[in-house]
């Protein structure tokens, strides 16, 4: 046999069904952020990040490209070597251009990485935000369910128990109510009347 419920309170269902629906509100918000963000991350990456590293790259090999013949110009004309100052800036210039080729590089591995990586996450996260809002919908609506089945009964059973305490009062109080002949019954005086 089942055991009996214990419901002490209606009103800590109807604030646990409240504090479940703010729950998920916020988890919807939430996952629709990260929806939003991962979305925003690759647009990042291919239409700011790619272009901006690609001119990156070809703004430093012809900077490179301007030193090199700089460098090579004065050896010519003067039958000389390049000066210090002259091999520091090639240095230098090489050095940028490697690192930017380094980022270019790394923002395209990003690119090919996120469809592999990142979007089955996303897909995750979608299919996640779809099951709570189902199942947290319909906990919601059964809490509720729940909530109005508890106060009909509650409401039921007080009215019963002031029926109840009625007819005992009657019974008891010996108020001279006739029974079902007519003759009224005195239940103190044990007594009937005609």
């Amino acid at each position: 046999m089942p055991s009996k419920a214990q419901i002490h309170s209606v009103d800590a269902l109807e604030l646990f069904r409240v504090k479940l629906v703010q729950y998920l509100e916020k988890s919807i918000t939430t996952m629709d952020e990260v929806g939003s963000d991962l979305k925003r991350t690759l647009i990042w990456l291919e239409e700011q990040q790619k272009p901006f590293w690609e001119h990156q790259v070809r703004l430093k090999r012809r900077a490179l490209e301007e030193t090199r013949n700089e460098i090579f110009g004065a050896k010519l004309s003067q039958m000389r070597h390049s000066s210090d100052a002259q091999q520091v800036a090639l240095q230098r210039a090489k050095q940028a251009f490697e690192e930017a080729e380094e980022k270019l590089h790394r923002v395209k591995k990003w690119c090919r990485r996120y469809q592999s990586d990142v979007e089955p996450l996303g897909r995750e996260v979608e299919k996640l935000q779809a099951v709570m809002f189902q199942d947290l919908k319909q906990g919601a609506a059964l809490l509720d369910r729940i909530i109005r089945t508890l106060e009909d009964y509650a409401d039921r059973r007080k009215s019963l128990d002031s029926d109840r305490s009625d007819m005992v009062e009657v019974l008891e109080g010996g108020t001279g109510l006739p029974d079902q002949r007519g003759i009224e019954v005195n239940k103190d005086l044990g007594e009937s009347e005609s």
